[in-house]
């Protein structure tokens, strides 16, 4: 089933795939998402913009609470800023932290290429009892 929904996502999330997003891994409750930082990327001050970092973040949290193929919809995020950058690759990893037949919890932490921890995101979804795929 992981390999259906991955290929879901890839074919389905236009801005996703826009923005140049790849599902790294995936299994129930967790994924792991990267993408290279490039010069459109970056917001006036040349970091990394706030908007890319969260948008990266709510898509492993996406992939990995609807893991399940129960579809799933975010009903609440946020978003910690811890450090910026200019270039290199960005890692998205979610993890499930509260499973629930309607309400799910999960975070999210985002790294750099040599580790460094950029954003840490923590998400709700709520489980519609739908499948995807």
């Amino acid at each position: 089933m992981s390999q259906q929904l991955k290929e879901f996502f890839e074919r389905r999330d236009r801005f996703a795939r826009l923005l140049g997003f790849r599902i790294v891994d995936m299994g129930e409750g967790y994924a792991t998402v990267e993408a290279e930082v490039s010069e459109e990327h970056l917001n006036a001050a040349d970091v990394l913009h706030g908007g890319f970092l969260f948008s990266l973040a709510d898509y492993a949290f996406a992939v990995a609470s609807n893991s399940r193929n129960d579809l799933s919809l975010a009903i609440n995020a946020n978003i910690l800023f811890h450090k910026g950058i200019s270039g290199g690759t960005v890692t998205a990893v979610a993890r499930e932290i509260q499973e629930g037949k309607r309400i799910a919890g999960y975070s999210v932490e985002i790294r750099d290429g040599g580790g460094t921890l950029l954003a840490t995101f923590t998400g709700t979804v709520y489980r519609k009892g739908i499948p995807l795929v």
